[in-house]
């Protein structure tokens, strides 16, 4: 790096640490302002789910009966949404970050790539049904997506043929977004994660062996919600809508709900302050549901998120590393290798975990890497798996997934959402599921062996051998993993604090 170069960033660090305290104590206000009222705890205590303070009593309560299938890598995705829109019978609604119209929604057959368009899907579904999609308005300038690219957007969307009909969400302030990815079809089907629709930044579309390709491999989850749940993601749509178009009149149909389904769930949602009249004093339901989640954690802590951030996080996290017992304890974070408009900050929190751990082998971070035969003097390439996902697993007990990530925009600026589910049988299931395509083993051969176990022997077994073959080079990796490394890119040149120019995706 040159002299200025340095000079600057050094300045950057300086002003960035300066105003970090200001805005924290700004976003707490916000939080403070947004509080659970009263009269909500009082209900919530005389409800069934009053006695675990997890759930969230500002916003819609808890259902019981609920299925819930979890959707990891884009290609499950895709697939379950493209199969989900052509069976719809009545409305789709979509709430999204950014669209990319030509994106296929399968690509097993060469066909697929032409035949299965986002575009043309929604197009075609809406020729039968109204369909509603509802974006972020895009950033001024210079950041992807910009307020032009959407508004070409919306415009192929709005003359693509049908009742088909995207409106521009312009309600958020100029340094953030509207960062919500839920997807209603019918009343009766719910899609709520991290992923996107789209190709900016990255083609989400990929499969759990991330096989090296062209563009980044992409890692993400999501969930398909059906039962008593999905009502409550179509009202988080509804409130949106109305408050952007006037438009109070969208069709609804109530879900059908099998009583033997019987997994608890809670739409928990980020409304920023002064956004929406539904909503003036803010609504802080994923901050809450994170916070008491950490608190009550016994076993293990796992978090997959594009952003470690929020200083409310960091203090949790430091208080567990310090207060648990490190004989069976663990804190695991896979985070992404190079966060976009977020490297240094990630580093810089990574490192003070690292510290309070002080050896005490409780806190792990990792990141995930692809590997795969290359050109030149090297006979193999070995590149970051981008991490988008959005979840935390604790205790095989409790789980959430959702679009927001750990840093104050995701829990107190931008607009998200996120299912929170207290289900031993899914949250035990998705841990196995994503440890097995981070390992490269069987899932039956993590479920026999403890958490920690798994940690303290396969995850640095495996971490530590792909550090050896990525310096040798000549072979694949034995699974994705590597321990997260800290500086190995300049840190980037704005106040990250600020984030001015950093838009979510």
């Amino acid at each position: 790096m040159s002299r200025p170069a340095q000079l600057f960033v050094q300045a950057e660090r300086r002003a960035g640490a300066a105003l970090a305290p200001l805005l924290h104590r700004r976003h707490k206000r916000a939080l403070r302002r947004g509080s659970i009222s009263a009269a909500s705890e009082r209900a919530a205590r005389d409800s069934w789910w009053g006695g675990d303070p997890r759930w969230y009593a500002g916003g819609t309560p808890p259902r019981q009966h609920n299925h819930i299938t979890p959707l990891v890598d884009g290609q499950a995705f895709f697939e379950s949404l493209h199969e989900a829109l052509l069976n719809a019978k009545n409305y789709v609604y979509v709430a999204g970050w950014c669209l990319t119209l030509d994106v296929p929604l399968r690509r097993r057959e060469p066909d697929d790539l032409v035949q299965t368009r986002l575009t043309d899907v929604l197009a075609v579904t809406a020729q039968r049904l109204p369909v509603r999609v509802l974006l972020w308005s895009g950033a001024v300038a210079l950041i992807r997506p910009t307020t032009r690219t959407v508004k070409r957007i919306q415009s192929r969307l709005n003359n693509a043929g049908g009742d088909l009909v995207c409106s521009l969400d312009s309600t958020a302030v100029f340094t953030h977004c509207h960062h919500q990815k839920a997807i209603v079809i019918d009343g009766q089907v719910a899609f709520v994660g991290g992923i996107d629709l789209t190709t900016f930044a990255g083609d989400r579309w990929d499969t759990p062996d991330h096989v090296l390709r062209a563009g980044v491999n992409w890692h993400d989850v999501a969930l398909r919600i059906e039962g008593e749940a999905v009502a409550d993601v179509e009202a988080n749509f509804r409130q949106r809508w109305e408050a952007v178009t006037g438009d109070d009149a969208l069709p609804t149909k109530a879900p059908a709900v099998d009583q033997a389904w019987a997994t608890p769930a809670q739409i928990v949602r980020t409304i920023p302050q002064g956004r929406y009249d539904f909503a003036r004093r803010g609504e802080y339901g994923i901050h809450h549901m994170y916070m008491e989640a950490l608190r009550q954690a016994c076993n293990y802590v796992y978090i997959e998120t594009q952003y470690l951030w929020s200083p409310d996080i960091m203090d949790a996290l430091s208080e567990l590393i310090t207060s648990r017992d490190p004989a069976s304890f663990r804190v695991v974070v896979v985070l992404p290798a190079r966060a976009t408009s977020g490297k240094w900050d990630n580093d810089h929190h990574v490192e003070k975990l690292r510290q309070t751990d002080a050896g005490r082998g409780i806190f792990e971070a990792y990141s995930l890497f692809a590997s795969g035969p290359t050109t030149g003097e090297k006979a193999f390439s070995y590149r970051p798996i981008y991490v988008h996902a959005k979840l935390a697993i604790i205790d095989d007990e409790w789980c959430t997934v959702g679009s927001a990530n750990l840093n104050n925009r995701g829990l107190v600026t931008d607009s998200e959402i996120n299912v929170a589910v207290r289900d031993p049988a899914l949250a035990s299931g998705l841990r196995l599921r994503l440890w097995g395509e981070h390992l490269g083993v069987s899932e039956q051969q993590i479920a026999a062996m403890p958490p920690s176990a798994v940690i303290d022997s396969l995850w640095r077994a495996r971490a530590a051998a792909n550090a050896h073959i990525t310096e040798q080079g000549g072979k694949p990796l034995v699974s994705s993993l590597h321990q997260y490394q800290v500086g190995l890119s300049p840190p980037d040149l704005v106040l990250d604090e600020l984030e001015v120019e950093t838009f979510e995706h």
